[in-house]
């Protein structure tokens, strides 16, 4: 289980600083918008205000994310489903976003860095929770992981 624990805590970190960037320092804003948009936001351009919102949202939500993890790392037997919905979420809103994001035509580099860093936690929580399933006595952890 300490396996597991620590990728929750690794993971969970790591949202939280994803909200800090997305939610108080609009560095995606600020890296992947036109120049401006921030100054346009703050002079109630519309567009550049939805911009602005989409990205403080998201970071509220990876930000809730991670204190879920953080606090469901003290159990972690009974984490399952919280790490099985978080895997998902790296992969679908994680890798998926990130190829859309490529056939779109963005700059690649930021893009398939955090590819890197998906498939990072997405093979470590996958270890981690094969790990936890050999740790656990028989019934103890509520998913089946082969």
């Amino acid at each position: 289980m300490q396996q597991l624990r620590w990728w929750m805590r690794a993971t969970g970190t790591l949202y939280l600083l994803q909200a800090v960037i997305a939610a108080i320092l609009f560095m995606p804003i600020r890296v992947l918008a036109p120049p401006n948009a921030l100054g346009a936001a703050a002079a109630g351009d519309p567009t550049a205000s939805l911009l602005v919102d989409t990205w403080v949202l998201f970071g509220l939500e990876v930000g809730t994310v991670g204190v879920i993890l953080l606090l469901a790392s003290r159990t972690p037997e009974r984490a399952g489903p919280i790490v099985l919905a978080v895997l998902a979420i790296e992969l679908v809103r994680g890798i998926g976003h990130d190829i859309y994001m490529l056939v779109r035509g963005y700059e690649p580099t930021a893009f398939v860095i955090w590819i890197v860093v998906h498939c990072v936690v997405i093979g470590a929580g996958v270890l981690a929770l094969r790990q936890s399933r050999s740790d656990a006595a028989p019934g103890r952890l509520p998913l089946p992981v082969t």
